[in-house]
């Protein structure tokens, strides 16, 4: 571990979505759940073949056999959706259907999240101060939620065809705030893909570190500040962009 204050000046601000602003504990085991009722209410054929666990590992399966995709947690569960559906005979349009609907099904549930209470009072905090970016590997669609009207960019794997810790992602984030790398402070749990991928791009990196774990004995250290909530990182962040004004 390297510990590293933040400084100024700080022009933007980018956060991890999954355990950094929300808690998905149980979230995607109940849209898959709610998912798997829908296929055996609107496709039985693919539920009678396929329940929440085979569909699991079907994914994981293609994830082996389509590393192009390997990243992308949206063209897995589609791609999962299509192969199951073939396997239980679905063709053509009623296929396309089945995929689409099902996804959406999961999609819809999966974002029934639960904000953690000091996110909110932070950024309407940083709201007009510094530009505000969310950078994700999953496929939560942050506007979809009250906290999106927060952010002036959303930047997904999905999107981006590659994850963090790519230096893409951050790459693209800097382009998207307009500010270089040093005055861009980065937010996340996870100190593989947040903390050394924001680090190594040459970002001020944060570790949210909600449980005060260790730092993994398997992660080459990286230069980081930790907090181990963001009602503590507020106050340093307000204290420097308005030392900066």
């Amino acid at each position: 571990m390297i510990p590293r204050p933040l400084e100024a000046p700080v022009r933007a601000v980018t956060f991890d979505l999954d355990f950094t602003l929300w808690d998905l504990t149980g979230v995607l085991h109940h849209a898959e759940s709610v998912c798997q009722g829908f296929l055996e209410q609107r496709y039985p054929a693919v539920a009678a073949r396929f329940d929440r666990d085979g569909l699991g590992t079907l994914r994981g399966q293609i994830a082996e056999t389509r590393p192009d995709i390997a990243h992308d947690v949206t063209a897995l569960r589609r791609a999962a959706f299509d192969e199951a559906g073939r396997l239980a005979g679905y063709t053509g349009a009623a296929l396309d259907a089945l995929v689409e609907e099902a996804f959406e099904v999961f999609l819809d549930a999966r974002h029934a999240v639960r904000v953690y209470d000091d996110a909110l009072p932070l950024l309407r905090a940083l709201q007009g101060r510094v530009r505000i970016g969310a950078l994700t590997n999953g496929n939560a669609e942050v506007r979809r939620l009250e906290l999106g009207q927060y952010f002036d960019f959303a930047l997904s794997a999905v999107e981006l065809g590659a994850a963090k810790p790519s230096h893409l992602v951050f790459e693209t984030a800097a382009n998207r705030a307009g500010v270089p790398a040093g005055e861009i402070v980065h937010v996340g749990d996870d100190v593989h893909s947040d903390v050394s991928g924001a680090a190594a791009f040459g970002m001020q990196a944060v570790w949210l570190n909600r449980d005060g774990a260790g730092w993994p004995a398997d992660v080459a250290p990286a230069a980081h500040h930790e907090v181990r909530d963001l009602a503590e990182l507020q106050g340093m962040l307000l204290g420097l962009i308005g030392a900066d004004a």
